[in-house]
Formats: structure tokens, C-alpha cells, sequence
């Protein structure tokens, strides 16, 4: 599967804008670390994600609207 749930999606938002806030990372990088902490099983073992550009997109644009 290549979608969230709204609760994930919630929960990988929250997490990203924290490590944002608090870790100096940029956006991209914030949600990468949510979804491995979140969502362990959307990360490859190459790192990259099995998410679509459209979700990662409409995440990326969650965490820049809580600013």
C-alpha cells in the first residue's frame, strides 16, 4: 500500500514539525524521520520511501502550513 491513514498522516506531521523546530533539518528530511518513527514498514532498506510523491507532497505542505 502507498497511503496513510489520516492518523498516521497526523502523527508523521506532528513528529516532522517537531524534529523541524527542534533539530535544524530541512522539511524533506523532518518527514523522513517521522515516517521512520511512525511508520517503520514505509522505509526501504535503502533508506528511500514506498510512499507516493503525493503523499510525501501533501505532508511536506502540512508541516510548512504550521509555521
Amino acid at each position: 500500500m502507498f497511503w496513510l491513514s489520516e492518523r498516521d498522516k497526523y502523527e508523521i506531521t506532528s513528529w516532522a514539525f517537531s524534529y523541524f523546530m527542534t533539530s535544524n533539518l530541512s522539511v524533506e528530511y523532518s518527514i523522513l524521520k517521522a515516517i521512520k518513527k511512525v511508520r517503520p514498514d514505509k522505509i526501504k532498506k535503502d533508506g528511500l520511501t514506498r510512499l507516493s510523491n503525493s503523499t510525501l507532497i501533501e505532508l511536506q505542505m502540512r508541516v510548512k502550513n504550521m509555521l
